[in-house]
């Protein structure tokens, strides 16, 4: 019996476990430059191995990572859904399969929240209802097809989504690629 075919052809069943593809730095690095944000505290609540922290942390944020992996970096056993904070920001990459719950739970907690999907995220029907409750502030596609670690060819597509409080007038902005990263 053949696995089940995900968005771009892929195959259900060789996601990789609790869907861990840690953020390439030129993806982070596009968004922090777009945003410009000051120093702030930053939540990234599915940090993996800390490429996104890691990333954040070069533009003077203080980090708060976890993540319910083990995974060495960070606070490790934390289940993002299950627990609260304050935070100025919230930046992550979260499992595709419980994006919209992320999303959900990140926006009371902080005033910027950013949050790298899958290109077409919000062409599902099944999404208008999160899109119309909490517009974001910016649709930010990337330019290049980052490499989620995939090896060969990097085939899929993401845009970053951003939401700021108080700014509900969704605009679109492509990102380049930064050139020194």
């Amino acid at each position: 019996m053949k696995g089940l075919t995900i968005a771009n052809g892929g195959d259900k069943s060789k996601r990789r476990k609790m869907d861990f593809y840690p953020t390439p730095p030129e993806a982070t690095h596009a968004l922090m430059k777009f945003l410009k944000l000051g120093p702030c505290l930053i939540c990234e609540p599915a940090c993996g191995d800390g490429a996104m922290a890691e990333v954040l942390k070069q533009y003077g944020h203080g980090i708060m990572a976890s993540d319910l992996r083990q995974s060495g970096y960070g606070c490790g056993g934390v289940d993002f859904l299950l627990s609260d904070g304050d935070y100025d920001a919230i930046i992550t990459n979260p499992p595709f399969n419980v994006s919209e719950e992320f999303i959900r739970h990140a926006i009371p907690q902080a005033r910027v929240v950013a949050m790298i999907l899958k290109s077409q995220y919000w062409h599902a029907k099944k999404r208008r209802k999160l899109f119309n409750e909490f517009p974001p502030a910016y649709v930010l596609p990337l330019t290049w097809r980052p490499d989620f670690g995939g090896g060969g060819s990097p085939t899929m597509e993401v845009t970053w989504t951003v939401w700021i409080e108080g700014e509900e007038d969704t605009r679109y902005r492509q990102l380049s690629k930064p050139l020194k990263v």
